[in-house]
C-alpha cells in the first residue's frame, strides 16, 4: 500500500461525529431545505417511492420536511438543475456549467446513436424548440427500439429514447416533474445569463476540475477505489493518480483511522473541523433522537466507507429476488448521534393514510432498553407526521432482534 506523510491519525467516533455534521444531520443544520440543498452539494434521485421519492427523504432527514412537490417547484424555477453527478441527482442550478465536460464526452459516445434513430430526434427537438417544455408521452411513435432499461427486446419510444440520448448528450435539459414524468427543453432556455454564460465559457478542463472539488465537498472523507470518484468514472489507475495529485498539491491529505486498512482522505481545509471531534463522547444513542436514511442517502453512497466507519453493512434489496431478500425491500438504515443502530422496513399507504412498519433489525450490540424503544416509537410518529400519515401499522408478525 502507497503510504503518505504525514499522514491524521483519527478515530471511527471522530471521523463519524465529523461526517455526520458535514451532512447536516447533527441537529443543529438549518431548517432550510435551501440551505442544506447547497450544503449537500447533490441529492440522488429516484423513482421508487415505496415510503417517499429518494431525494424528499434526504431533505425530511435533515429539515423533518418531506413535500414531493418543493425539489419540483425549485426545478420548474430553475433553482437547482438535474443531471448525472453522483448517479442520476438535483444540484444547485449555478453549478450546471460543471457538467460541460460530462456532456461533450457524452455526446461524442452517444452521436452514432443519435444519428442510427434518423430524422426522430431532429423532429423531437425542432417540436420542443417551438413549443417548449414537453413530456415523453407528448409523442406519439409505435416503432420501439432498445432503450436503456431494456433488457427483453426493444419496449422503448423511439421518441422516449431521443429525448434520453438529447439530454444526455447536453442538448436538451430537464426543467421540470409531473409526477415521474420529466419535462425537456433546450439546455440554455430559461438559464440565467450568468449560468448560461458561464455554461458557454467553461472548458471542459475547468469544468472537470470544478466537478472534482464539488465531488470531493460532498463526501467531505474519500478514498480512491470508490468507482465514482470525481464523478468521473474512470480506471483505478486514474483515480489513484487524481488522489496522488491532489495530495501533492496539498488539496487533500490522508488520514488513518483506528482498526482500518482501507486510505482515506480528507480535504486539507477541513483539517482543523475534524480535529475539533478529537476525544469527543458520542451521543448516548438513548437521548438522542432517532433519523431514518433512505437507500440513498449521501452519508450511504459509498458503501464501504459505511462497512469502515460506521461498521454498518448495508444493501438495498429492491432488485433482489424475495426469497433472497436478507432484510427487506426498502429497508432504511436508522441513525443516532452519529451511530448507524440498526434498519426498519418501512411503507407509505396513502389511500389508508398509515406508514407501515414490516420489520426492524437493532445492529449487534445495541442496548435495546425501554428508552431506546421509546425513541423509537417518536422516531416513527415524526416520520409520519412528515410524510402527512395520520397512522402507524405494524406487522403482526415482524422481526424485531
Amino acid at each position: 500500500m502507497t503510504s503518505f506523510s504525514p499522514s491524521v491519525h483519527v478515530s471511527k467516533a471522530q471521523v463519524r461525529q465529523f461526517l455526520v455534521d458535514c451532512q447536516c444531520l447533527d441537529g443543529t443544520a438549518s431548517p432550510n431545505p435551501k440551505t442544506v440543498m447547497h450544503k449537500l452539494e447533490c441529492i440522488q434521485i429516484d423513482p421508487v417511492a415505496l415510503v417517499g421519492r429518494n431525494q424528499d427523504l434526504v431533505l425530511n432527514a435533515r429539515t423533518g420536511i418531506c413535500e414531493s412537490e418543493l425539489l419540483d417547484q425549485w426545478l420548474a424555477e430553475g433553482e437547482i438543475v438535474e443531471y448525472h453527478a453522483n448517479a442520476a441527482s438535483l444540484m444547485p442550478v449555478e453549478d450546471f456549467p460543471l457538467l460541460k465536460g460530462i456532456q461533450r464526452r457524452l455526446f461524442a459516445r452517444l452521436e452514432p446513436e443519435l444519428k442510427a434513430l434518423g430524422s426522430v430526434a431532429e423532429q423531437v427537438a425542432e417540436r420542443i424548440e417551438r413549443e417548449g417544455p414537453l413530456p415523453a408521452r407528448a409523442f406519439d411513435a409505435t416503432f420501439r427500439v432498445a432503450g436503456y432499461w431494456d433488457n427483453r427486446g426493444p419496449q422503448t419510444k423511439v421518441t422516449s429514447h431521443a429525448l434520453n440520448l438529447l439530454h444526455d448528450m447536453g442538448i436538451l435539459r430537464v426543467v421540470g416533474r409531473v409526477g415521474n414524468q420529466r419535462l425537456f427543453d433546450l439546455t440554455l432556455r430559461g438559464l440565467s445569463d450568468a449560468v448560461r454564460g458561464s455554461w458557454e465559457n467553461i472548458t471542459e478542463e475547468a469544468a472537470d476540475a470544478g466537478l472534482l472539488e464539488k465531488y470531493l465537498r460532498a463526501y467531505r472523507v474519500v478514498d480512491w477505489k470508490d468507482p465514482r470518484f470525481g464523478w468521473q468514472p474512470g480506471p483505478f489507475q486514474k483515480r489513484r493518480q487524481m488522489v496522488m495529485t491532489l495530495v501533492s498539491q496539498g488539496k487533500l491529505t490522508p488520514i488513518t483511522v483506528d482498526g482500518v486498512a482501507m486510505p482515506y482522505f480528507i480535504l486539507t481545509s477541513d483539517l482543523d473541523a475534524l480535529d475539533a471531534y478529537q476525544g469527543r463522547a458520542e451521543e448516548d444513542i438513548d437521548e438522542v433522537p432517532i433519523r431514518f436514511l433512505p437507500p440513498l442517502d449521501n452519508l450511504l453512497w459509498r458503501r464501504q466507507r459505511a462497512v469502515d466507519l460506521f461498521d454498518f453493512e448495508y444493501a438495498w434489496e429492491i432488485y433482489t429476488p424475495e426469497m433472497k431478500r436478507r432484510y427487506g425491500a426498502y429497508v432504511m438504515p436508522m441513525l443516532a448521534g452519529s451511530r448507524l443502530i440498526g434498519r426498519v422496513d418501512l411503507r407509505s399507504h396513502r389511500k389508508e393514510n398509515t406508514l407501515q412498519v414490516l420489520g426492524i433489525w437493532w445492529e449487534p450490540g445495541i442496548d435495546v432498553n425501554p428508552n431506546l424503544r421509546l425513541r423509537l416509537g417518536q422516531g416513527l410518529e415524526s416520520f409520519a407526521q412528515n410524510l402527512k400519515l395520520t397512522g402507524i401499522r405494524v406487522a403482526d408478525n415482524w422481526p424485531n432482534r
